[in-house]
């Protein structure tokens, strides 16, 4: 079920927010959207299967300006319940735990 493409929507708690796709696939996520590409690493755990996710975001054109600011570089910590066709995911930036963020993911394609 979660080995999938999703969509994602984001928001952060500076109000910035975005959209953009991802994979998962084997405890690996790749992803991206016109600004960024994303990659990392997820793990379910516990009866419930909860999710964690810890993702590499880097900026590769354009102005680097993304839901946290003006940044070219930064990483993610997720964690949520999977659900379809669709599940929330919260978290923070590593780099600063102030920066808060809302993840959704919608299932659009189950892989081959």
């Amino acid at each position: 079920m979660l080995e999938a493409l999703w969509s994602v929507e984001f928001i952060s708690n500076l109000q910035g927010f975005g959209a953009g796709v991802a994979i998962f696939e084997t405890g690996r996520i790749f992803g991206g959207d016109s600004l960024f590409f994303y990659v990392g690493s997820y793990q379910l755990q516990g009866v419930d299967g909860s999710l964690t996710a810890t993702i590499k975001v880097t900026h590769y054109r354009g102005l680097p300006l993304s839901i946290i600011g003006p940044r070219k570089e930064f990483t993610v910590q997720l964690s949520g319940k999977p659900a379809m066709p669709f599940f929330d995911a919260e978290g923070h930036i590593m780099e600063d735990p102030s920066i808060r963020i809302l993840v959704r993911l919608t299932h659009r394609a189950t892989l081959p």
